[in-house]
Formats: structure tokens, C-alpha cells, sequence
């Protein structure tokens, strides 16, 4: 990688690859829709995959052109393709469902109701009296 500083000026450029190298190590093929049975990335005379002579047997793996245009991007910057499991899947886990659920019973819905209904504020938190009598 080349360095970040030349001749005391900061290379932008060179920061911004850095910083992005760390940002996302691998692709998740859920997250560019399901896999289309029509596609072909070497119909056309392979039209898709123009300008990317070196990647060709990499980029026929894509199941979709998201896939596709993902692993295009990836190659731009000068990156390897890697793809990952899960994606957003972890999004419907049950797991997941659960956590808000309880997030929402022990702490959302007693706020509002003590919030909206001082009277019932009033019935569960009794005043606290003074022994400084």
C-alpha cells in the first residue's frame, strides 16, 4: 500500500483506500437479491463483463447483476472478492425478535404508561415521606 503522507502533504486518495480496506471484508449474496435463473454474465458476447478481461472466471459466478456490479466495484478498488453467509439474515432471526420484544415490555411500555397516566404513577411509585420531622 502506498504511503499516506508524501513530503509532508496527507494523500486523500491513498486515507480513503486505507480507511476502506478495514470497512467490509467480504460480499453477502443475500444482501443483492435472489439468485435469477435467466441471468448470464457471458450472454452478449459477455457485454457485462467488458473492461474486466482478469476477473472473467470470478465474475461468472454471479447468480444476479447486483452480485455482479458488487464484484465489479470490489475489483475497482483494487480488492479480492470473498463472500460471506449471511448478510441481513440475522435481521429475521427469532433472537432478535425476542430482544425487542423484551426491550419493549420492560422498558417501553412502563415509560408511557407512567409518562401518560400519572394517576397510575401515583397507585405504583407511593410518595416517599419525609423522617425529618
Amino acid at each position: 500500500m502506498p504511503p499516506l503522507c508524501s513530503g509532508g502533504a496527507i494523500d486523500i486518495e491513498n486515507l480513503w483506500h486505507a480507511a476502506n480496506l478495514a470497512a467490509m471484508s467480504c460480499l453477502y449474496r443475500s444482501d443483492y437479491g435472489a439468485p435469477d435463473p435467466h441471468f448470464n454474465p457471458l450472454a452478449d458476447n459477455g457485454r457485462l463483463l467488458q473492461g474486466y478481461a482478469g476477473h472473467r472466471t470470478e465474475l461468472t459466478a454471479a447468480q444476479n447483476i447486483g452480485q455482479l456490479e458488487a464484484m465489479k466495484r470490489k475489483f475497482d478498488h483494487g480488492e479480492t472478492v470473498q463472500w460471506c453467509d449471511q448478510g441481513y439474515g440475522w435481521v429475521y432471526d427469532w433472537k432478535v425478535d425476542y430482544f425487542f420484544g423484551v426491550v419493549l415490555v420492560v422498558f417501553v411500555i412502563p415509560y408511557v404508561l407512567m409518562r401518560f397516566f400519572p394517576s397510575l404513577r401515583r397507585l405504583l411509585l407511593p410518595r416517599q415521606f419525609s423522617t425529618y420531622d
